[in-house]
C-alpha cells in the first residue's frame, strides 16, 4: 500500500512477489483521466513511479500478467474511492462486552433453613 495516489484515482491494487533476496511490491491504479499509475520497489520501499494512457480493462490486464506470470504476485490490498485501502478501514467493533461483576469482599451468608419452604422436610443428622 502506497499512502499517496494520483489525485481521483478510481481504483488501486497492492501486489507482492517473493524474490531471492527477499521481495518487491507492485502497486497499479487508474484514474478517470484515462491514466494508469504503476510504482514499485522493494517491500517496504516502493519508490519508483511510472504513468502512461490506459483504462481499467488494460490495467485488469497488466494485473494477470503479474499474478500469473513468472513472478506470481499475490494481492496484498486494494483501494477504492471513498473507502480507501482494504487494510486501512476502520472495522465496526464488536459489541462492548459487559463489564465484569464485582467481586464480593465477603462470601455471601448461608441460606436459614426456616421450615415454611419444606414443613415435611425431615432433618437427618449423621452423629
Amino acid at each position: 500500500m502506497i499512502p499517496k495516489l494520483q489525485p481521483n484515482t478510481t481504483f488501486a491494487i497492492h501486489l507482492r512477489a517473493a524474490t531471492a533476496t527477499g521481495s518487491k511490491d507492485w502497486v497499479g491504479s487508474v484514474t478517470p483521466q484515462g491514466e494508469i499509475h504503476t510504482y514499485w520497489g522493494k517491500t517496504g520501499h516502493i519508490n519508483q513511479h511510472a504513468g502512461k494512457k490506459g483504462d481499467m480493462a488494460a490495467l485488469q490486464q497488466i494485473i494477470a500478467k503479474k499474478v500469473n506470470g513468472q513472478n506470481r504476485y499475490q494481492k496484498v490490498d486494494e483501494y477504492h474511492p471513498r473507502l480507501g485501502w482494504e487494510s486501512q478501514r476502520h472495522k465496526t467493533p464488536a459489541a462492548t462486552p459487559a463489564p465484569a461483576p464485582k467481586k464480593r469482599s465477603q462470601p455471601p451468608p448461608e441460606p436459614v433453613f426456616d421450615g415454611k419452604e419444606a414443613p415435611d422436610a425431615a432433618i437427618k443428622w449423621d452423629f
